[in-house]
């Protein structure tokens, strides 16, 4: 999330049964946390020490791989910014560089390119993002440059568009609840040329949507993030700021975060709140080595995105930076009600491999993910490969976006290896 929210900003700023650890008994440990029950929400306190014992923890086998660094264009991507599966296995991905969207088969063969450059019908602009399949395999794709929804079917039909009014809110997260129903995370922001907030907010507003684009609910308020805001109409960054973190649980519920404390409240689809989870957490302090890392990346990224040495210069006056760094990165609910986390990684500990392939928008967060099985219990650590980004889960896999050595993007799918 805080690398999702990031993204959404950032390019706005340039547009304009609990798994416990294999089959009944894998965990070598037994669990040393506390249960406490205050009001029917269990607290759950976490150790340090995993559950997990040496060889328990789970481990990711590839399944599939799209894409290539050169050769045939369908297969060829430029950003990717989602990626979605329909229930016949469909895999569906947004490409905002191409500003497209590609069709593939279950097995990975090409089927089809949606879309082109423009803002007509069958057009996107240069930010779109994510991909979402929803009911009756509709895709839903988000249009942010445009201010518009566009939806499709998985043929590649064009379903037409529901308008993005920003004057109620800049969606800068998108996901889909278990019936279906869209979901947008709305934050305030007085973007130039659009309509100033009427009131400027300091919370979040999570609704839920119907493919109309009429909200239908409002699901809660959060309190919001300060990375990225105006001032007299110059965007200001403050990076490592809190950010609200969510996750869609698949029974109607919701898992709710602030990453400057590793602490999850979970809630039914009532609104209730049923449990607590936390672990002792110490985010390490945000050094002189760590900003220049940052703000030199910024810059490359700035001058590749076509902004001049001026507005660079500008852009880099409104750059500040919180004293520590988040407590983690995103999480995201997994199979069998599972919550992955994605730790926090110094910039100054990266290799110097890791340094000159660092994307802000890609890869702050560290490989390693803490996993909680379906009570909150901390079982230990899954190691993303190098270079990968997980976006979400389908059936009991992980899939996201790699990148290669030459910093070309992948389509990669991996199972999840030692689940019950």
């Amino acid at each position: 999330m805080f690398r999702q929210s990031f993204a959404t900003a950032f390019a706005a700023a340039l547009v304009f049964s609990a798994c416990s650890g294999g089959d009944g008994g894998t965990t070598a440990t037994e669990w040393a946390g506390t249960v406490t029950d205050s009001a029917g929400i269990q607290l759950v306190q976490n150790p340090l020490t995993p559950m997990w014992g040496a060889g328990d923890a789970w481990t990711l086998e590839e399944t599939l791989l799209i894409g290539t660094p050169e050769g045939e264009a369908a297969y060829q991507f430029g950003q990717i910014t989602g990626i979605g599966f329909t229930s016949d296995g469909r895999v569906i991905v947004s490409d905002t560089q191409g500003q497209h969207v590609k069709i593939f088969a279950a097995d990975g063969t090409w089927e089809r390119t949606f879309g082109e450059a423009g803002s007509g019908p069958g057009q996107f602009g240069a930010q779109i993002g994510p991909v979402l399949v929803g009911r009756g395999d509709t895709v839903i794709v988000p249009d942010m440059q445009n201010q518009r929804v566009a939806l499709l079917t998985p043929d590649g039909e064009d379903l037409g568009s529901f308008r993005l009014g920003f004057e109620s809110g800049i969606p800068i997260r998108w996901d889909l609840q278990h019936d279906g129903a869209l979901i947008s995370q709305l934050r305030q922001l007085n973007l130039p040329n659009t309509p100033a907030a009427t009131e400027p907010d300091t919370l979040d507003t999570i609704v839920g949507r119907g493919y109309d684009g009429e909200v239908t609910d409002t699901l809660i308020r959060v309190p919001a993030g300060k990375t990225f805001s105006f001032a007299g109409g110059a965007p200001e960054f403050n990076f490592f700021s809190p950010e609200p973190i969510w996750s869609l649980t698949g029974d109607g519920g919701i898992v709710l975060g602030t990453n400057d404390v590793y602490r999850f409240t979970f809630k039914a689809a009532d609104g209730s709140v049923t449990r607590i989870v936390q672990i002792p957490s110490e985010p390490a302090t945000v050094t002189e080595e760590d900003k220049e890392i940052f703000v030199s990346t910024l810059e490359s990224l700035w001058g590749e995105a076509g902004v001049p040495p001026q507005g660079i210069e500008q852009l880099k006056s409104g750059i500040s930076f919180e004293e520590r760094f988040p407590a983690f990165a995103q999480a995201l609910v997994g199979p069998g009600g599972t919550l992955w986390v994605q730790r926090i990684r110094a910039l100054s500990g990266m290799s110097a491999e890791e340094k000159e392939s660092f994307n802000p928008l890609q890869n702050i967060g560290s490989a390693e993910w803490d996993i909680f099985d379906a009570e909150g219990r901390y079982l230990g650590i899954v190691e993303m490969p190098f270079h990968f980004q997980p976006l979400g889960f389908h059936d009991n896999s992980v899939f996201g976006v790699w990148r290669d050595d030459l910093d070309v993007q992948y389509v990669r799918v991996m199972r999840i290896l030692g689940m019950s």
